[in-house]
């Protein structure tokens, strides 16, 4: 008994030895940036938890998506949506970036293509029409109020939303709310299953973050992730990783406030992602 608590003891102990170690490193990655960071993680494995500025409001961007796709797929579950509904794409609704939609001016796009399109390609219009599907950014923020978030609110359409004006709270979450936000969503009972395998098929088959922790993540894992940019060098990323031995390790990374290009930006959130790898073991 007296060894068991000691092996216990040692084991606490140098976990929290490499904890500090993580805390340590990440602080000096955010002074090396300029700006603020925020990381948070949740290993499903083990329930154990780490965060670094965890709980600091920071702008949402893109990785919004998510939680509005998830509550399209929530209110079609309601039979409060329909899911197969159809938008006109008009020309004077396209705003930046939107390489799906562009190509569709005057053709009927249904929410669930408009999501597909959102959670692939990250095209804002069609993030738009979703939005006025299921009744605007409000409708977002009640939503996560229903999963117990306080913390996350959406309060504008694409592109606005991605302004991250420092101070501002409007689109804003912080990593720890996102991370259990992902974990209720795509893990727990914040959707039946048919949702959960649509809304992480879509994260899998993300086509814009291949630059970020994707090219970082070691060889026999998996991803779903959705990413995020913005005004005031902002950057951020919002994922799960796995492989077929290890339940999923939820990460989530944000930067804002920050002078760097989009290299630079990535090379930070990179950065991030490998340190949190080593101290949870994925690899």
């Amino acid at each position: 008994m007296k060894k068991n608590f000691l092996t216990l003891i040692l084991f606490l102990f140098s976990t929290q030895v490499l904890a500090d170690s993580l805390t340590k490193q990440i602080a000096l990655i955010e002074q090396q940036s300029g700006g603020r960071l925020g990381v948070a993680v949740l290993d499903t494995q083990n329930h154990n938890q780490w965060q670094y500025h965890g709980d600091d409001h920071f702008p949402m961007m893109s990785t919004f998506k998510t939680l509005m796709c998830a509550n399209a797929l929530y209110l079609a579950e309601q039979k409060k949506l329909n899911l197969n509904a159809t938008t006109t794409v008009k020309e004077s609704d396209l705003v930046t970036w939107s390489p799906i939609t562009e190509k569709l001016i005057g053709q009927e796009i249904t929410v669930e293509k408009a999501c597909e399109a959102t959670m692939l390609m990250s095209d804002n219009t069609a993030a738009n029409i979703v939005l006025h599907q299921i009744g605007g950014p409000e409708q977002v923020t009640q939503f996560v109020r229903s999963l117990d978030d306080k913390v996350t609110r959406l309060d504008r359409f694409e592109p606005e939303l991605n302004q991250a004006t420092p101070g501002d709270k409007r689109d804003t979450t912080s990593p720890s709310a996102m991370v259990e936000l992902l974990n209720t969503l795509l893990l727990q009972d914040g959707l039946n299953q048919e949702s959960q395998q649509q809304l992480l098929t879509w994260m899998k088959n993300n086509k814009v973050s291949d630059p970020l922790i994707r090219s970082v993540l070691p060889q026999s894992w998996s991803i779903a992730d959705r990413s995020g940019a913005g005004n005031q060098g902002s950057r951020g990323i919002t994922a799960l990783v796995w492989n077929s031995q290890r339940k999923p390790v939820i990460l989530n990374i944000y930067l804002t406030q920050t002078q760097l290009d989009m290299a630079q930006r990535n090379r930070v959130i990179n950065r991030v992602a490998n340190l949190v790898f080593e101290q949870f073991s994925v690899k």
